[in-house]
């Protein structure tokens, strides 16, 4: 699957197109792909146990067997998309569609470092709400890491619940 989004036009000219290619887990060089650029992530925004933890698990068969077996549901769907700018791989966002309650959900989103502040994160959201949207969603929610909380805002999320374990969900609702 591709979604495709035009970033925006300036003075006739096009700017790059930017697309969310859906990884294919079950291939073994598109896994060995997105292990590399989920580790870059998991380095920025896990402490040092974390994300000890985080790569144990994606070292674990069985937690990536059940993880494919998500990303090829066609209930209540997982995606894990590469965000490309120009066929140049910049990042990586993860996101799920649950019917029952007609709301997506993004567990993971990471624009490389050297990409950001340029509208591509804002472009990929964009990208992902459409998508939810055309499954049926009404809402999405997050859990953003303290510092990407700006981001979310800018983007029209607001916080809609703290966890009893102090964790902050930002919702919004696509209209």
């Amino acid at each position: 699957m591709v979604l495709c989004f035009l970033i925006s036009y300036l003075k006739g000219f096009v700017l790059p197109m930017l697309e969310l290619i859906r990884y294919h887990l079950e291939k073994k060089e598109e896994w060995d792909d997105f292990y590399g650029l989920f580790r870059s992530y998991l380095s920025e925004v896990c402490d040092e146990e974390e994300y000890k933890e985080e790569i144990d698990d994606l070292h674990n068969d069985e937690l990536n067997a059940r993880m494919i077996n998500q990303t090829l549901r066609d209930h209540d769907p997982y995606f894990i998309m590469r965000i490309v700018e120009n066929q140049v791989c910049v990042g990586l966002i993860s996101y799920s569609y649950h019917e029952e309650h007609s709301r997506g959900f993004i567990n993971n989103f990471y624009v490389c470092s050297e990409h950001r502040n340029s509208g591509i994160g804002s472009a990929a959201l964009k990208m992902v709400e459409n998508h939810l949207r055309s499954f049926g969603a009404k809402y999405i929610e997050l859990a953003p890491v303290a510092r990407a909380e700006r981001f979310y805002i800018r983007n029209g999320f607001e916080l809609s619940r703290i966890s009893s374990d102090g964790e902050r969900f930002f919702g919004k609702v696509l209209r």
